[in-house]
């Protein structure tokens, strides 16, 4: 039998910090981080890619005291002018990190706006099916419940992962994700001051790692040519990272690994590296680049 491929997104837009604090508080984290993760887990005919959730990233950088910064988002308005198939992709992903961004800094009005952009996009994307009319009405009823609205988004994320997996559609979950990555990538470094802020700077130099893991869960659909190209844009960046040194062990950071049982859980056990300012600016560079060349208008 063929091993198939699942790609845990740690989710694009799942679990994030905030949810784990609201239903536990720090030693739920503190439990969770404590299981060793490992870079790709095979059971059965399986083989599982990790990469950081968005939630996970924009909670570390609120943590760390960079500041929300709004006009970092692709504006909701924007929406429409995504026409073709593989824009309407890239961008849901990036509206999937905007969304975790606006929640890991309490910005629930814009939430609720990147909820709504989310849901609508849906349809265009073919993923209408995750968001079931229960759900919807749920959100809707608890527009002023931050909390709520933080749990449903997070089932709402759930399930479109979960809609991908089920009905084979890998290709569109890898354009999803990369692009919804490469938004938590792009806030963080255009968030940093190189010179102050050293943790989120580490931060976002241990990205080659989830990098990694995305080009090869990638590379698994490179004859569709939507993905093939994408792996361009990404591989390019992975060359800039490459001009980093090599990663050394640290217990931060946040993946998944198959329990007994077959449940999947939080863990940690991540890599972490530094980077030169010269690296930083051409990681950013090549970061925005890319960004730029999903979130552009359609002539």
């Amino acid at each position: 039998m063929k091993k198939q491929s699942k790609f845990i997104l740690a989710l694009l837009v799942g679990f994030p910090l905030v949810f784990l604090t609201a239903c536990g508080g720090e030693e739920q984290i503190e439990e969770a981080v404590e299981e060793v993760a490992v870079e790709e887990v095979e059971e059965g005919n399986q083989a599982y890619y990790q990469i950081p959730s968005p939630d996970e990233m924009f909670g570390f950088i609120k943590e760390s005291g960079l500041a929300f910064n709004g006009e970092l988002l692709n504006p909701v308005q924007n929406v429409g002018n995504y026409s073709e198939p593989k824009m309407q992709a890239l961008n849901f992903g990036i509206y999937c990190a905007d969304l975790a961004y606006t929640a890991a800094f309490e910005e629930f009005n814009e939430t609720t706006k990147y909820f709504g952009t989310i849901q609508k996009m849906s349809e265009s994307v073919g993923l209408s099916s995750a968001f079931d009319k229960s759900l919807i009405e749920r959100a809707q009823a608890n527009l002023d419940n931050a909390d709520s609205l933080v749990q449903i988004t997070n089932t709402s994320y759930f399930s479109i992962v979960d809609y991908l997996d089920q009905n084979e559609q890998g290709d569109k979950l890898g354009l999803i994700a990369s692009a919804g990555w490469l938004e938590t990538v792009y806030v963080i470094a255009n968030s940093t001051n190189y010179a102050t802020d050293k943790t989120a700077v580490d931060r976002l130099a241990d990205q080659k790692l989830a990098l990694d893991n995305l080009l090869d869960y990638l590379d698994k659909y490179k004859d569709n040519k939507d993905v093939a190209e994408i792996l361009v844009w990404f591989n390019e960046l992975e060359a800039v990272f490459a001009a980093s040194p090599e990663a050394e062990e640290t217990g931060g950071g946040i993946s998944f690994k198959k329990k007994e049982g077959g449940k999947m859980v939080l863990g940690g056990g991540s890599k972490s590296t530094t980077i030169s300012e010269d690296q930083f600016k051409a990681i950013r560079d090549k970061v925005n680049e890319i960004r730029n060349n999903i979130v552009k208008i359609e002539a």
